[in-house]
């Protein structure tokens, strides 16, 4: 497929997204809302309205006929959930990783860190997964206090490649609000299938929920099993803020934070 191709049919596919803004939400989506604490939390839609809250979710790249491109899921808050005067943003927490059959690692020159990578774009606005946190950008609430967006995810082959490798890659998000009432949300998963099969997509996502997503080892920042250096330095350097480094979810970087660090350094159990 030539480039003028493909990038009319993203033309179409994101006229199709602003559409769906209008008209309707999509079962499978990742519905956004707050907690009693003011803190966003996402949720699978389902058909109806929001569902169970959840922090894992599916994405096959190819699911609108251009291979490396898809569309879903989309994010939906619906009509009052937010005021119409604020935006909702959206970090990259980590590194892209790919499945290795038992769990997700940043492999060599060709994968993930250094290799393929995945693009998150909204018009003109677009950033890319790096070795390091990313921070991504905002779309305002509609008038209504609704937050329905189809971001574009892209997924890039290595430099020097002409396609990306074949396999499930895992991409970690956080939300957060320019409302200074409301605050950022857990890290949240999408489990991306690029020309790779269904079983193993599926064990990717069992994989995360019991992992990553149950929190296991909840000062375990950087999600390489150990509680460390790197997940100290997190939390100095976000000290007094929110977000990343906020293990007990109080909405502030702290003295509590660090003593559950503490107490739980080394590998994870």
């Amino acid at each position: 497929m030539n480039k003028p191709t493909t990038n009319f049919l993203r033309c179409i596919l994101l006229l199709g997204a602003f559409t769906s803004n209008i008209f309707g939400r999509h079962v499978g989506d990742i519905g956004v809302d707050t907690n009693a604490a003011g803190r966003l939390t996402t949720h699978i839609v389902a058909d109806g309205g929001l569902g169970e809250p959840r922090r894992v979710f599916s994405a096959r790249f190819g699911d609108t006929g251009v291979t490396n491109f898809t569309a879903n899921p989309g994010f939906d808050a619906f009509p009052s959930a937010f005021h119409p005067s604020f935006r909702i943003g959206f970090n990259m927490r980590s590194p892209l990783l790919v499945w290795n059959g038992n769990g997700f690692s940043q492999t060599d020159s060709g994968g993930p860190t250094l290799g393929e990578k995945v693009k998150m774009s909204f018009l003109t606005a677009n950033v890319t997964t790096a070795a390091v946190p990313v921070a991504g950008f905002s779309l305002a609430v509609q008038p209504d206090g609704g937050w329905h967006r189809h971001f574009s995810f892209s997924i890039l082959p290595a430099s020097g490649f002409a396609t990306p490798d074949a396999g499930i890659y895992l991409l970690e998000l956080e939300l957060w609000p320019t409302d200074p009432s409301l605050s950022t949300s857990e890290s949240f998963w999408i489990v991306m299938n690029y020309a790779s099969n269904t079983i193993d997509h599926e064990l990717a996502q069992i994989w995360v929920e019991d992992n990553l997503a149950a929190n296991p080892c909840l000062a375990d920042i950087d999600h390489d099993r150990i509680v460390g250096g790197t997940d100290l330095a997190t939390i100095l350097s976000n000290w007094g803020g929110s977000g990343t480094g906020d293990i007990d979810s109080s909405g502030f970087v702290d003295g509590f934070d660090l003593a559950t660090l503490l107490s739980a350094w080394g590998a994870c159990q």
